[in-house]
């Protein structure tokens, strides 16, 4: 016999908390100044919903970001071929990153916007340094040590985070024209300048930032918009 004592868990708080991310991911580079206000109202919820949730609009974005990178990050660590030497797996890392940022553009270039402390940047680069520092622990041993620090992981990721924010401006008039941009070249920049000792790429060696980012845009295909 069930025990009656044990309650099913409230699924109240996970709606309100997915309506919020919904009604923050619909925004775009013309919805103006983003406020906790203006958005609970669009998310259907009380302002005092939103911050039973969220300390504000950083913490917010934080939590998002964190969501859809581990999402991603696990769907393309599950879709990974087995037998890839280990800079096909940093190369395949990085596209999926720029992959995420091609199917995610008009949420993070209208995010770009919003009015945040230096504390949302600092999350998004831990973030994604935390990726690379996973990454790095699979290294050869004929990398020095010292390139595979944290404060290493951190300049990669800072590196390549300042460029697709770069990208997000360059292509944001293509955007509103209707035309869907290709990261294709965002990814052969940051492939071609990140260090040749971990990407494996040589100055005259060919970028294969196409081949990566047709396979890392299927990753996208079936998973609800915004994930």
């Amino acid at each position: 016999m069930p025990n009656l004592s044990e309650r099913a868990p409230d699924p109240r708080p996970a709606r309100t908390r997915a309506a919020i991310f919904a009604a923050a991911r619909d925004l775009g580079a013309d919805d103006g100044e983003v406020t906790v206000n203006a958005l609970a109202k669009r998310a259907g919820v009380s302002r005092a919903a939103f911050y039973s949730h969220f300390t504000g609009l950083d913490d917010l974005m934080g939590a998002m970001l964190q969501d859809m990178f581990d999402a991603a990050w696990q769907r393309g660590r599950l879709a990974g071929a087995a037998g890839r030497t280990m800079d096909e797996h940093v190369q395949h890392g990085f596209a999926m990153l720029v992959a995420y940022v091609e199917r995610h553009h008009a949420f993070l270039r209208g995010a770009l916007d919003w009015k945040f402390t230096h504390r949302t940047y600092m999350i998004l680069v831990e973030t994604v340094t935390e990726l690379h520092v996973a990454a790095m622990a699979y290294v050869g041993e004929d990398v020095p040590a010292v390139l595979k620090s944290e404060e290493s992981c951190r300049a990669i990721a800072g590196a390549a985070l300042a460029q697709c924010a770069r990208w997000l401006v360059d292509t944001d008039a293509q955007w509103r024209a209707g035309v869907a941009p290709d990261a294709t070249g965002l990814l052969e920049t940051i492939l071609r300048f990140a260090p040749s000792w971990y990407t494996g790429l040589g100055l005259e060696d060919p970028v294969p930032a196409e081949r990566w980012m047709a396979e890392c845009r299927t990753y996208g295909q079936d998973e609800p918009a915004g994930a």
